[in-house]
């Protein structure tokens, strides 16, 4: 049985920001090894990297499933054939700007570049409008990212009048018992200088006014929202409402949870490098450069006679 919950996401959580990010592998590339640098070295080195797990309380991966066409999405795919999307929570506004310009993160996170100049960029905060009951994060299933630019000269009021017309119809409709959980985010504010001289400089900041994120069981459940005419009747014209801005876009992807500190129920283990006896942290006070560069010997003091 579904529970409908309007209360704030995560609860007690709700004041933590989310840095998200679309992005897309290098044009020369497959999607095979971007996937597989991605998943593998890039998270061996988010999580090796004190500083990095010291501002990231919540790091989620999310990679785009081959087969998708547009005629099962309420939006069409994006001409951009954005792979991925990143999710990395903070604490605080303060709290990014450290982590983009923190040694340990700059030193190990931005030579590792295997993808593609374009971003799209966003902070953004969420709640959770809503989530069958004993719902848990999991890798089954599917989700649909609907990123949502307002019309032309509509900003104002989008995200209420989106709620109001597509959310609230989409909930009403045939389509809720597909749907296992349901996150609305809408922007913080956000200075796009803070991203110069970072991977992210090239991206479009804060340009899109709503990104719901909603899980389903399988591919065929979220197709039913276009191939099912009694769903398609009713949030169809919701659609062509609100969601007709050129920039808006669906991504349908599975789920990974690389790790996460602020779900109850859900706590990670804490990172080798929380421990100071650590092989990892031992490795890490060593430096992350220059291992070739001669260093002078340490000179021991003389004792008294």
């Amino acid at each position: 049985m579904s529970a409908q919950s309007s209360t704030p996401y995560l609860g007690q959580h709700d004041a933590m920001l989310k840095f998200v990010l679309a992005a897309r592998r290098k044009r020369s590339d497959t999607q095979e090894r971007y996937f597989y640098e991605w998943g593998n070295i890039h998270v061996a080195l988010m999580v090796t990297t004190p500083e990095v797990m010291s501002f990231f309380q919540r790091y989620t991966q999310h990679f785009s499933v081959a087969g998708v066409t547009d005629d099962m999405l309420p939006l069409p795919l994006s001409d951009m054939q954005w792979d991925n999307m990143a999710d990395h929570w903070v604490a605080s506004y303060p709290d990014l700007l450290r982590s983009l310009k923190a040694a340990d993160y700059v030193t190990r996170m931005q030579p590792h570049k295997f993808g593609d100049d374009a971003f799209n960029v966003a902070l953004m905060s969420g709640e959770v409008v809503h989530q069958d009951e004993g719902f848990k994060a999991r890798r089954e299933g599917v989700k649909l990212l609907l990123w949502l630019k307002p019309p032309p000269g509509r900003s104002d009021g989008f995200e209420q009048a989106w709620r109001a017309t597509f959310t609230d119809t989409l909930l009403a409709s045939p389509a809720k018992p597909l749907i296992r959980k349901y996150i609305r985010n809408t922007p913080r504010p956000v200075d796009a200088a803070m991203f110069a001289g970072t991977l992210f400089a090239r991206g479009g900041v804060n340009e899109f006014a709503v990104l719901d994120e909603l899980w389903f069981d399988s591919l065929e459940d979220l197709a039913q929202l276009r191939k099912d005419p009694a769903i398609d009747a009713v949030i169809g014209p919701a659609i062509k409402q609100l969601g007709g801005d050129p920039g808006s876009f669906s991504m349908v992807t599975t789920e990974r949870v690389v790790y996460d500190y602020v779900t109850p129920g859900e706590i990670s283990p804490r990172p080798a490098t929380d421990d100071p006896n650590s092989l990892e942290t031992r490795i890490a006070a060593q430096g992350f450069k220059d291992w070739n560069i001669p260093k002078p010997a340490r000179r021991k003091e003389k004792t008294g006679a």
